[in-house]
């Protein structure tokens, strides 16, 4: 056996055995894996439930009623609502989003968590799927998603993944030259709101044969949207919902938004939300000249989309941790058509991105999986061994010292949602 080929299966081992172990950690989360929390699946439940009843879905009845019914038992929320019978949480997604658990509503509660994450799981699947037909490895593609998309959302029953599955289902039709279905999937990257305005608006700006079908999909969500609720509820929606969500995010600590950073550092709120509103515009604006400067430079239609979606997760009036996915189909492509130092600064991108880091800074058996993503990562993309070490060495160490120090953030707050 040649030195090379005795070096290749040392290392092969070696990430054999750190898989071995990180699964094994993985599975010792027991009822915290993220299948089994899944903690915001009631509140959605609760006003799909109150939209199939004709009743408002963002008011305190009958939510407060639903979920005191449904979080119950030794998890955090069923102590939570248990220890304040006032309590009810928000379930802030526009009209259209809730049809789904409306039609989940005549389900027992865990066979429509279960369908849920399913759903999750398959879209997460499908976009690893459509991106390889970009020419992302599909080794890579998964690495890139698995946690940053699957964990993350399944952990708290979120739905980006359904918005993430538009996006790289609008930038493959974009890449093949279907920009009719580009126009459509545009459009349903609206079911999350933040990502779905910069994606609709570089649709509209920058591939004019997607109108059409981006305005008829738009309008069918908006009649989908007084469908759901009626017109009075869609605009205290709009009016009062939209506002109080944006609000409340300045003191939720969950997340990487600019206007939580400020008022944590003691802006007055008001500053910190004009800030982040005004960041979030600043960027929009950025990542639309980026994208069609890209797009034509590379001849990558697909980055049209791909990087207005990497401008929405950053800074902002709020970022969820789920969101930041959003961020990497455009750096896996850009990854991938990338050569040496190029190559290596987007891998260490895609390794950031790609590690749910206030999870695994809670959750220590997350850390060995979170090492094996960065593995995979570099390792997909070729990445020079030194700099590759250097990469998942680095991750590690910060792992490390975040876990050495754990979170002591104050449980979200609730007071406004009594």
């Amino acid at each position: 056996m040649t030195a090379v080929r005795l070096r290749r299966l040392i290392v092969a081992i070696a990430i054999a055995a750190l898989a071995v172990f990180a699964v094994r950690d993985f599975m010792r989360l027991g009822d915290a894996l993220p299948w089994r929390t899944m903690d915001e699946f009631a509140d959605f439940y609760c006003a799909g439930r109150a939209v199939a009843a004709h009743a408002n879905p963002y008011t305190y009845e009958p939510l407060h009623r639903c979920e005191h019914e449904v979080n119950v038992g030794p998890s955090f929320r069923g102590v939570v609502f248990r220890g304040d019978p006032a309590v009810a949480v928000p379930a802030p997604l526009p009209p259209y989003d809730l049809l789904p658990f409306a039609a989940l509503s005549p389900w027992p509660l865990e066979a429509g968590r279960w369908a849920i994450a399913a759903a999750i799981v398959l879209a997460v699947a499908l976009c690893v799927a459509l991106l390889g037909a970009l020419g992302v490895p599909l080794l890579l593609g998964a690495a890139a998603l698995a946690l940053s998309a699957g964990d993350a959302s399944l952990n708290t029953a979120q739905i980006v993944p359904f918005a993430l599955l538009a996006l790289v289902a609008c930038g493959v039709a974009l890449a093949r030259s279907r920009d009719a279905w580009a126009g459509v999937f545009a459009a349903l990257t609206a079911v999350e709101p933040v990502v779905g305005l910069p994606i609709m608006l570089a649709a509209f700006l920058f591939a004019p044969r997607t109108r059409l079908t981006l305005v008829l999909t738009a309008a069918v969500l908006g009649l989908c949207a007084v469908a759901a609720v009626g017109p009075p509820t869609l605009a205290t929606y709009l009016g009062a919902v939209i506002p109080a969500q944006t609000g409340s995010e300045a003191h939720f600590p969950f997340q990487y938004g600019l206007t939580y950073v400020l008022a944590h550092f003691g802006i007055p709120v008001g500053a910190a939300r004009v800030a982040g509103d005004a960041s979030y515009a600043l960027l929009l604006a950025l990542g639309l000249v980026a994208a069609h400067r890209a797009a034509v430079a590379t001849t990558r239609r697909e980055l049209l989309v791909f990087l207005p979606a990497v401008a929405c997760v950053i800074a902002g009036p709020y970022v969820h941790a789920e969101e930041l996915c959003l961020a990497i189909p455009g750096a896996l492509v850009l990854a991938v058509a990338s050569e040496g130092r190029r190559r290596t600064l987007l891998g260490c991108a895609l390794c950031i991105l790609s590690i749910p880091w206030l999870l695994a800074w809670g959750e220590k058996q997350l850390f060995l999986v979170s090492l094996l993503t960065c593995v995979a990562i570099v390792a997909s993309l070729r990445i020079a061994v030194g700099p590759a070490l250097s990469i998942v060495f680095s991750a590690g160490l910060l792992l490390y010292f975040f876990e050495l120090h754990a979170p002591n953030l104050a449980v979200p707050h609730l007071a406004g949602t009594h």
